[in-house]
């Protein structure tokens, strides 16, 4: 995965994302649409990308989720499992 940090990495997930979903252009205000967020989580697109993609948070774009009933796993608000979800994936031991 690219470094997703750096200007030059959010206009690459936005070409990806208007290409993968076949959009004329990238539209900024489209993950408040139902149909387009669909889309874009069903291409493989995480909520991280989409983040990036459109310049919100990933809570923006996990309360639009909810909003349209769209199903995606969210993370847990507080305490360890928190921290569990934020953590590196070879952060926490067990089975690979």
């Amino acid at each position: 995965m690219t470094d997703r940090t750096e200007p030059a990495a959010t206009n690459q997930i936005r070409r990806e994302i208007a290409s993968t979903l076949r959009l004329d252009e990238f539209d900024a205000e489209a993950y408040q649409g139902r149909s387009y967020l669909r889309a874009a989580l069903e291409a493989g697109f995480d909520v991280a990308d989409l983040a990036r993609a459109h310049d919100v948070s990933k809570k923006t774009i996990y309360r639009a989720i909810d909003q349209y009933d769209l199903t995606q796993e969210q993370p847990p608000r507080n305490g360890t499992a928190r921290w569990l979800w934020n953590a590196p994936p070879d952060a926490v031991p067990g089975d690979d």
